[in-house]
This record gives structure tokens, C-alpha cells and sequence, in this order.
């Protein structure tokens, strides 16, 4: 099973990777520069060895036995802890970008070099989580986009960003959505007595229904985490469901930010 099938030798460390992104920008006739995301932005993983014989061998074997599927790569040493130091680990579902090529350096010495690029929409071992210290970037509520009906923008001081989209949540249906590439997200809102339900969707995939409802208003935090995504170019969706926690005196819901892992 390629998911549990570990790449078996340790690279030289650093790993130098390169950002293969899938931004795409169109120029107008007016000179206004258009962006947007056509594919999942992946890297390609840049391995070199020092091997023996025997792990030239191993190398060999594992080239022939995957150079048409994908396996895991795990990097031990990502990135590091900025509390601790302790090392921060990360996987990946990789495949080989083209063959390894070796020199011998000297007897019983071999230099290798491999390229393993992201493999999009397979399964990964073990998905990455900001909470364990892998990165993620926001999506403001300017980065995404209305589907239907009326959000309305304005400033809002316990929001992510300082600002918000709200929809009055008074007829099912009306959509807002941010489009990104990535793996998983986590979806940020302020909470507070007035304030509604929405339906949560990673489109087309309904996940569930997420209630902003608090006793107290609350500053923006996450409600609602889904990890498990695997690398792709995903649509999350909220939509008004004209519902509200019995204790809530308001059923309006807002859109405001969306954490993005990578």
C-alpha cells in the first residue's frame, strides 16, 4: 500500500525544495493583473545520499519497484519548534520526478541525487497540523468570494483580520466560499449570543453544521478543524441555513477567515 510504503534511506540534510506553484496570473487589457488558483501547489523534493554498495542497491530497487506509483517520504527534521527545538517532523506522498543518478566518489563510495515531487489527491500517513508546528497561511474574508445572496462587509474588531462578511441567515442557501490549494483548514470565527448557524461544506461534501453561538461574545478563534484533506484544490463553502442555537437572540452568521495548511 503506497501510503504505509516509507521511503527506506536517510538524505543529506538539508533538503532543498522548490515551489512548483499553481498561480495563475492574466493581465487585462486595462493592465489590472488577475490571479487564480488553477492547480494544487506542490514541491519537489531534492534528495542527495552518500552511499555504500549495499544502499546504492537498495536505492535501485526502490526506483524500479515505484518508478510508475507514489510511497511516503517522511523529513524527521522539517522544521524545529521555536519554543523547544525539538525537531518537527512531516510526511509527504511523493514519486519519483525523474531517475536518481549516481557518481562514485571513490571506492566503495557512491554520490546519488534523486527529485521526488507531491503526489495530488492520494492519501498522506500522517496529515500536517499547525498545532504540531507545520505551517499555515489565513484567507481573509476579502479572499473569498459571495455565491449567492447578500454578505455584507464591515469592520469588525474581534474578527481574524479585523474585518468580516455577514449574511442576515434569514433564507437557506445564500453561499460564500473561499477557493485554495492545499491539505487541510481551519475555519476561524468570533462567536457571540447573537449569532446564527451555517452549514460547513468542502465542496461538494457536506461536513457538518457549525454554531457561532457563545453566552459572551467571544474574539475570533477556530471552530471547526479538518485535517484529513488530502493535497489538492479545494472549494469551502458556508451557507446560510436560517437556524439558530435556541439561546441566541440573532441568527446572523459571518465569514472570516480560513487557515490554510499546506
Amino acid at each position: 500500500m503506497p501510503v504505509t510504503d516509507i521511503f527506506p534511506l536517510t538524505p543529506m540534510y538539508p533538503i532543498e525544495r522548490q515551489a512548483l506553484t499553481g498561480l495563475v496570473q492574466d493581465e487585462a487589457e486595462s493592465g489590472r493583473v488577475h490571479s487564480r488558483l488553477k492547480r494544487a501547489p506542490r514541491r519537489l523534493h531534492h534528495l542527495a545520499f552518500q552511499l555504500t554498495p549495499d544502499q546504492k542497491q537498495i536505492l535501485e530497487r526502490w526506483y524500479d519497484a515505484f518508478q510508475t506509483s507514489w510511497f511516503t517520504l517522511l523529513d524527521p527534521v522539517f522544521g524545529k519548534d521555536p519554543s523547544t527545538g525539538a525537531a518537527i517532523e512531516r510526511y509527504f506522498s511523493v514519486r519519483f520526478s525523474s531517475a536518481p543518478t549516481y557518481r562514485l566518489k571513490r571506492f566503495n563510495l557512491w554520490e546519488a541525487d534523486c527529485v521526488l515531487a507531491d503526489v495530488v489527491g492520494v492519501a498522506l500517513l500522517q496529515y500536517p497540523d499547525p498545532d504540531a508546528g507545520h505551517l499555515s497561511t489565513f484567507q481573509e474574508e476579502s479572499d473569498g468570494f459571495v455565491g449567492s445572496g447578500t454578505w455584507s462587509q464591515a469592520s469588525e474588531a474581534t474578527a481574524h483580520g479585523g474585518a468580516e462578511k455577514s449574511n442576515a441567515n434569514t433564507v437557506y442557501g445564500n453561499e460564500f466560499a473561499w477557493v485554495y490549494g492545499g491539505h487541510g483548514f481551519r475555519l476561524w470565527s468570533r462567536t457571540g449570543p447573537n449569532l446564527g448557524m451555517l452549514e460547513l461544506y468542502l465542496s461538494p461534501t457536506l461536513l457538518g453544521v457549525v454554531d457561532l453561538y457563545a453566552a459572551a461574545a467571544t474574539a475570533a478563534k477556530v471552530v471547526y478543524t479538518k485535517l484529513d484533506v488530502p493535497l489538492g484544490l479545494h472549494r469551502v463553502v458556508l451557507l446560510s441555513r436560517n437556524e439558530k442555537n435556541a439561546s441566541s437572540s440573532g441568527l446572523t452568521i459571518v465569514a472570516d477567515a480560513l487557515e490554510v495548511i499546506g
